[in-house]
């Protein structure tokens, strides 16, 4: 495979903690063995000539692509993504999280919530902060585009023969003589085994973490905040959880 300016792009949209890091190593490797171009940025600054395109908050305007493409769109369980974040934004060392803010009475972000007494507390402070405005990400996007295979991350992380990935690299447009290649690019870098992170990026990246950690207030707190968002997302058929 070599690069193509007239190929589909390949967009990949994810959410913050929804797998962005895990789906960066495995285009980047793949555009690397394959000698094509992978972007990970705003749209306003994608080349021409990129191969795979990577938009870590989902924001495409699709009009305004430089060719035709397909893609994938990545979400997750919004209990889990605030449990991800609350426990990511006490540690990581991303710049966003040491700049002081007004909102915050001069703290950072992780100053912030370091200050919360209890990860309960802190996933309260994710919903009114960063992992609330994740979930309003997931429930802004538009999930009937026919050329966007939606993939839940709780699907993928419990694919253990990878089979998904295999119908999601066809999707994307991969020629059936490259897919074992593929894949082995992919078992390379699979983020997890067992739901230990292999990447060294993420804490825990088993699903249903919220069910050891949200009690009836969080639940409260989360539907007076988000909601049907789980039944929305397709995680929830009511609010009996």
């Amino acid at each position: 495979m070599t690069a193509d300016p007239v190929s589909p792009l390949i967009v990949v949209a994810t959410h913050h903690k929804t797998g962005t890091v895990w789906m960066q190593q495995l285009f980047l490797e793949i555009c690397s063995e394959q000698g094509l171009e992978f972007f990970q940025g705003d749209q306003d600054a994608l080349p021409a000539r990129a191969h795979v395109f990577l938009q870590e908050h989902s924001r495409v305007d699709f009009s305004a692509l430089p060719r035709p493409y397909r893609g994938i769109h990545l979400i997750r369980d919004p209990r889990d993504v605030l449990i991800s974040g609350a426990h990511y934004h006490r540690r990581s060392s991303e710049a966003w999280l040491h700049v002081r803010r007004l909102r915050f009475y001069g703290l950072t972000y992780q100053e912030a919530i370091r200050t919360c007494r209890s990860l309960a507390d802190a996933v309260a402070f994710e919903m009114r902060h960063s992992g609330g405005h994740t979930i309003r990400e997931m429930l802004s996007w538009s999930y009937s585009n026919p050329l966007m295979y939606e993939v839940k991350y709780e699907d993928l992380v419990d694919d253990a023969g990878m089979a998904r990935l295999v119908e999601i690299f066809s999707f994307l447009g991969y020629p059936q003589d490259v897919l074992a290649e593929l894949m082995t690019i992919a078992r390379r870098v699979s983020i997890f085994h067992d739901g230990v992170d292999c990447l060294g990026h993420a804490r825990d990246g088993r699903a249903r973490q919220w069910t050891q950690v949200f009690d009836r207030r969080l639940k409260d707190l989360f539907l007076k905040r988000f909601d049907d968002a789980l039944i929305r997302l397709g995680y929830e058929q009511n609010h009996d959880w």
